[in-house]
């Protein structure tokens, strides 16, 4: 089967990048919004610069630019975007047959019990899929609930991403447990999905069995 055309938008974030990498790897065409806000941030600029030296296609466009987003989405089959926005590009362009939006932690569906400040980014996820499935858009969700890299390295604690050496805040009763993926893992079972017709217009949850672990058994790995 022909693999499809994969548009990322926000190819230079934390996740945006490890998207770029996975769908190269996995041989997709793969193409990279470079906004024309990116100004003079020479990082960004040469983590560009890497990518197209790896076979993306640099696609420039700017959210203040409506046209020049429809244009870059209409280069592809998927769009998978790391930074929320785009929804009102992807109307005008029915050659999409795949969205995937900023989601990839825990599902916002499922949250209607969450406190502030999580309220808020759930409920803003919410309101771009209902304009989604609104506009009948084709889409994935991805939901990988935690990020390994921000919560293991810290053993939980809010802010830190190294381990304190003197002590640790437990979390309740500690034995509550959560799902930490590897950002890598999330970004190559996210292109996985792209041309998998089971994953169509379905939420995917990301959750290995072995990865999902209470505090306390991250304390007792690390030792504490």
């Amino acid at each position: 089967m022909e693999k499809s055309k994969v548009l990322i938008v926000g190819g230079t974030g934390y996740l945006g990048k490890r998207l770029v990498k996975a769908s190269l790897g996995l041989g997709h065409e793969t193409y990279v919004l470079q906004r024309k806000e990116i100004g003079v941030d020479i990082e960004k600029v040469q983590m560009l610069l890497s990518f197209k030296e790896e076979g993306a296609h640099l696609v420039e466009a700017s959210f203040d630019d409506q046209q020049s987003l429809v244009d870059a989405v209409k280069l592809v089959d998927v769009v998978i975007c790391a930074i929320s926005g785009l929804v009102d590009a992807i109307k005008q362009a029915p050659n999409v047959k795949r969205f995937l939006p900023s989601e990839f932690g825990t599902d916002p569906s499922r949250m209607g019990n969450a406190m502030e400040p999580g309220r808020i980014t759930f409920d803003d996820k919410m309101v771009v899929r209902k304009a989604i499935e609104e506009a009948g858009i084709p889409h994935t969700y991805i939901s990988a609930n935690c990020f390994a890299a921000y919560f293991l390295g810290g053993l939980c604690q809010p802010g830190h991403i190294i381990p304190s050496r003197d002590h640790v805040s437990l979390l309740g009763d500690a034995n509550q447990k959560a799902i930490y993926v590897d950002e890598d893992d999330i970004s190559v079972y996210t292109i996985h999905t792209i041309d998998d017709p089971r994953t169509l217009n379905k939420t995917i949850y990301i959750r290995p069995p072995k990865n999902i672990l209470s505090q306390e058994k991250l304390l007792r790995f690390g030792r504490i």
